[in-house]
């Protein structure tokens, strides 16, 4: 019975030095670094309105970027084609020209390939905004959005990251 206790507390104490890994799918992103190094972009939600997200580098933190807004979507890809991926956040929050909370998409780059920066914090899109996603098929990756037109209907529109902010390209067809 001791050897198997021993083995135990190996096992535990082995497990508590390895860094964490992505296991909720949602709220991490990992990707390859050129140097082979292994990096993970996560979402900590930390409460209703706040939430954390962490960059880390073969699993030591290099960088946080605190969103204190209720986060209803979490997303990564390579927006701008330099290799690198950028992190989209959306949030709930008003804004100084439009008072009412509603859904907003933020873009957050890595700086210098380590640093979580800001690149479009947007308050608003051609219609309100229901929900997005980010399509990795391409290089660069592209935006695809849900939004609200003035009937009340849901449209799809696909958007590129470009210069400040993001450009439409087009409406997608209904499914």
């Amino acid at each position: 019975m001791k050897g198997a206790t021993s083995i135990i507390r190996i096992l535990v104490v082995g497990m508590a030095c390895l860094p964490a890994a992505c296991t909720d799918k949602d709220s991490c992103f990992s990707y390859s670094l050129e140097n082979g190094l292994k990096g993970e972009i996560r979402l900590e939600h930390i409460h209703d309105s706040l939430s954390v997200l962490r960059h880390f580098i073969d699993g030591t933190e290099v960088s946080e970027w605190e969103l204190p807004y209720p986060v209803y979507r979490f997303d990564c890809g390579d927006l701008t084609g330099n290799g690198t991926p950028e992190i989209a956040v959306g949030v709930i929050k008003p804004t100084r020209y439009f008072p009412h909370p509603e859904k907003r998409l933020f873009l957050f780059k890595l700086y210098k390939g380590r640093l979580i920066r800001p690149l479009w914090m947007g308050s608003r899109l051609a219609r309100p905004l229901v929900d997005f996603h980010i399509l990795r098929d391409s290089v660069p990756a592209r935006v695809c959005t849900t939004e609200r037109v003035s009937d009340g209907t849901l449209v799809q529109a696909l958007y590129r990251q470009e210069g400040f902010g993001l450009a439409f390209e087009r409406n997608l067809p209904n499914p």
